[in-house]
């Protein structure tokens, strides 16, 4: 059994995009009709299970560590439009439910912050609006947890 290296902490909206994720997936199941959401929901859990272990973009170390059956995270390190060097991009193809996107920080070297959940509605790079209230729930974050880097 593989444990979590990184604990997750939760920023911003992400959390209530979890809920309402989490809601969606109960009403499919309620109704006795699993479909889209049910799916999203449970790529969400599997692929928070491979973040929680290795938030890094690097799909064959996740690909050793569960298998080739289960869905790496599309992670991708965020450079442009933003001052913080640890800023991640967590993606989820959502199919009719929206692009997905989750911007989180590795706090520290060993925590993960979930910092702003966006449904993306372009293509490229991520916009420095999106970029923006990661940036200030993270520096927020850092008042009590300053950061190392």
């Amino acid at each position: 059994m593989l444990h979590s290296n990184y604990p997750i902490l939760y920023a911003g909206n992400t959390f209530n995009f979890e809920l309402h994720l989490l809601r969606q997936a109960e009403q499919e199941l309620r109704v006795g009709k699993p479909r889209v959401w049910t799916k999203i929901a449970d790529i969400y859990a599997k692929q928070l299970t491979i973040i929680s272990i290795n938030p890094y973009p690097d799909a064959e170390t996740t690909i050793t560590i569960f298998g080739s059956d289960e869905i790496p995270p599309s992670l991708k390190h965020i450079i442009y439009n933003t001052n913080y060097h640890n800023f991640y991009r967590w993606g989820i193809k959502g199919e009719r439910t929206g692009n997905h996107r989750i911007i989180y920080a590795i706090h520290n070297y060993h925590k993960v912050i979930l910092l702003h959940y966006f449904d993306k509605q372009y293509n490229g790079l991520i916009k420095q609006k999106n970029i923006l209230p990661a940036e200030e729930n993270y520096a927020i974050y850092c008042k009590n947890d300053p950061t190392l880097y």
